[in-house]
């Protein structure tokens, strides 16, 4: 088995955790889903990295070694207290000090090292479990569990952390014999590399997302590629011989997710199934340049292994701003991934092409058969929930809910509980808006499959900020038809219409899902009139249309009047005022709506005060006349 350190493997585990709390944090409870200043959330996020720089002169009066243990410290209290915490503002300040405590802990590692191969190999391998384990809990991380059984695995890799923290590491500041480090800049790699395995490489739910796979096996797929990836990272001239091989592999595989867009189905925006296969690539390619960089000659300086290691995770966080803040900006994003891709490759270039290494072991092949099987074995253990069936009155029982990327007011992931709050409704059809399928913002997981599934329903998906964040249709009827449209620029993310015909006793009609994006003043009333459009195309040769979704505007509305000019009729009128945002404490405003064609009429209709989005979830009963 090859040379690795094992603290960095367990500790880059606890910090993809911690991360994965901080950076949906930053979004919910900092960000206060769009109210607080960009400049104000940035600022916060950086605050945290730029910290990290302050090892480095610290580590004048304090022994670098002693500030390691400092850091871990703090990043293994931060992540059991997170265990403990139940959103809100104990959440987000016990993942700052976590992530604050990881960034520490990296940064003097960096600093006592001396051969820097065990360290990358260690950290290409945290990378890997936490693929493995993320996809085996589906994205629901064990910090979102509640109850004794989420200790049990938390303990296990925590006290192994602690217990390598003790021990003497291969190529450790104790070894003996001289510094054979690398150059100080390769440390630069570690932000941009953890950038690329959370957007893309190590993205088991984006897989999911891919057209044409099923959710289980795309997520064992990539499991299985990031744990067999270590060997590449332990082992690189073996594997690929020379260091332009990963490299120019690298930026092809982040240039294919850059593009990787397509019409499938007559849905327009989807990740095509080549896209794992980029995906796969991608993680051998990472892994490779990082074992490459780790051969990269240069001066045994600690300060700069520090400072480096520290500027790499600064990278990280400016890059992924740049990335998501993309969509609030309307400007591209989509070279973020090959930016960071062209700096990892650029520090594994310099590798001479000469290295001794041993033959190749099997244990890759042993631990990528148990991230299989822990991702198969999922069906085994997933509790959907009861039983149920919708509403048998004879109606059409119709659902909206804007789920917020799948967090509630407190910051917490709230998926499952969001699926049992329309499971109460009874729903033949569910219209969600702001659903999100692997953005690494927000912990990247699969929302719409763990929705989905946990209801019995089909999912039909249609992208509207990008492949993996969009609106979607659940139903338990026979599809028809199926086709998007995409809606005019407006507000940040982008919008769509998706039309799906339905069979309904024994008649055809239409349901159109959206999240309007307007301007703030709905000034430009192009979304409007493409849905009214839509609408009256959908309803030509006398077939029924329900449009449903976040439409962002008030009855009576100039936007209104535009929807109801092309014969669409109020289902909620009897109701009125049905005021569903914010979801808490009180809804003032009432933007969530449910629009029918004449030809049919509301009845028993629901505004469930749950608090598990910042909209609530609606509900009527259609009938026809």
């Amino acid at each position: 088995m090859p040379r690795i350190r094992w603290d960095v493997l367990l500790g880059v585990v606890v910090l993809a955790d911690v991360l994965h709390v901080f950076l949906p944090s930053l979004i919910t409870l900092v960000g206060s889903a769009g109210e607080t200043p960009a400049e104000v959330m940035g600022a916060y996020a950086l605050s945290w990295f730029a910290a990290a720089f302050l090892t480095v002169p610290l580590a004048r009066f304090v022994p670098a070694r002693r500030l390691a243990a400092g850091g871990a410290a703090l990043l293994v209290a931060a992540r059991l207290a997170l265990q403990v915490t139940d959103g809100g503002d104990a959440q987000l300040y016990a993942a700052s000090a976590g992530l604050l405590g990881g960034l520490v802990w990296l940064t003097a590692t960096a600093m006592t090292v001396r051969d820097a191969a065990p360290a990358m190999t260690g950290f290409a391998g945290g990378l890997a479990a936490a693929t493995a384990l993320h996809a085996a809990v589906e994205g629901i991380d064990l910090v979102w569990r509640t109850g004794f059984v989420p200790w049990l695995p938390l303990a296990a890799y925590l006290g192994l952390f602690a217990f390598t923290l003790t021990r003497r590491p291969p190529g450790g500041a104790e070894a003996d014999g001289p510094a054979t480090n690398g150059a100080p800049r390769i440390w630069l790699a570690a932000g941009p590399a953890f950038l690329l395995w959370g957007l893309y490489t190590g993205n088991a739910a984006h897989a999911q997302a891919s057209a044409g796979w099923s959710g289980g096996v795309a997520a064992a797929v990539v499991a299985a590629a990031a744990v067999l990836s270590v060997e590449v990272a332990a082992r690189p001239r073996m594997w690929t011989r020379h260091p332009l091989v990963p490299a120019a592999g690298l930026v092809l595989s982040a240039a294919g997710f850059a593009a990787g867009r397509a019409t499938v189905d007559g849905v327009h925006g989807v990740s095509p199934a080549w896209t794992v296969g980029a995906q796969v690539l991608g993680q051998f390619a990472l892994a490779g340049c990082l074992g490459w960089s780790a051969s990269v000659p240069g001066p045994d300086r600690p300060g700069r292994r520090g400072t480096a290691m520290a500027g790499g995770w600064l990278l990280f966080v400016v890059l992924m701003f740049a990335y998501y803040s993309a969509y609030d900006l309307g400007t591209p994003n989509r070279w973020v991934p090959v930016a960071a891709a062209l700096g990892a490759a650029a520090l594994a270039v310099r590798a001479p092409a000469v290295r001794r290494e041993r033959g190749p072991g099997v244990w890759a092949v042993g631990a990528a058969a148990v991230a299989v099987l822990a991702v198969a074995a999922v069906p085994l253990w997933r509790d959907t929930g009861p039983r149920w069936r919708p509403d048998g009155d004879g109606g059409l029982r119709v659902a909206a809910y804007n789920v917020r990327m799948g967090y509630g007011l407190d910051g917490t992931m709230t998926v499952t509980r969001q699926a049992d709050a329309l499971r109460a409704l009874r729903p033949h059809v569910v219209v969600l808006g702001e659903v999100d399928r692997g953005w690494l913002l927000n912990g990247g997981r699969d929302s719409l499959r763990l929705i989905s599934e946990r209801l019995g329903m089909r999912a039909v998906w249609a992208p509207a900020g990008d492949e993996v964040w969009g609106d979607a249709l659940l139903t338990d009827l026979p599809v028809t038809s199926v086709r998007n449209t995409p809606l005019v620029k407006g507000g940040p993310t982008g919008a769509q219409a998706l039309a799906v015909g339905l069979r309904w006793r024994g008649r055809d009609l239409t349901v159109i899902a959206t999240h309007t994006q307007p301007p703030a003043d709905w000034s430009d009333l192009g979304q409007a009139e493409q849905l009214a459009a839509l609408a009256r195309r959908e309803g030509r040769d006398g077939r029924q249309v329900v449009l449903a979704g976040d439409l962002n505007l008030e009855p009576g509305s100039r936007p209104w009047d535009v929807l109801l000019g092309a014969g669409l009729t109020d289902a909620f009128a009897p109701s009125r005022p049905f005021a569903t945002f914010p979801a808490a404490p009180e809804p003032v405003k009432q933007i969530d709506h449910i629009l029918v064609t004449p030809g049919l009429v509301g009845r028993d209709a629901a505004n469930e005060a749950v608090p598990h989005s910042d909209h609530r979830p609606i509900a009527v009963t259609l009938d026809a006349k």
